[in-house]
């Protein structure tokens, strides 16, 4: 068992991460919350112990362009590449659908957007414990 940042640290992080993307978007973009939210990680890809928490955010980005979209998704993959971001998958053209991964700290980003005018981001963080240290062991 490891030690791990707080969850309110990593909601923290994981807005840190979205408001990150949205500097990089025109001035007019506007967030909308659409849900933020800690999920049980009691059966983690790491197989790590149970009672340990992700944070996860998304919110809806309004008032950009849907024909420029793809532009937007080009800075962002940038910005990642060039700030210790893993391009985890990028399926355009089929799907407007991005997700990265910092390789320093685990947590997870995605963009998702449609041809309706739905431009999405969400962040994730890794499994942390509530407090921040491992749960006592019976």
């Amino acid at each position: 068992m490891r030690n791990t940042i707080t969850q309110q640290e990593a909601a923290r992080r994981v807005e840190e991460n979205i408001h990150a993307v949205v500097a990089l978007l025109p001035k007019e973009a506007r967030l909308e919350q659409r849900l933020s939210t800690p999920q049980n990680c009691d059966d983690p890809t790491d197989n790590g112990p149970r009672g340990r928490v992700t944070e996860s955010h998304s919110y809806q980005i309004h008032d950009l362009p849907p024909a420029d979209y793809n532009a937007y998704f080009d800075t962002i993959k940038q910005w990642w590449e060039t700030h210790n971001f893993q391009i985890l998958e990028d399926s355009r053209p089929k799907d407007m659908y991005l997700w990265a991964e910092n390789k320093n700290d685990s947590f997870r980003i995605s963009l998702k957007a449609n041809d309706v005018g739905g431009f999405y981001v969400i962040s994730t963080s890794p499994c942390v414990w509530p407090e921040g240290t491992p749960a006592p062991q019976n």
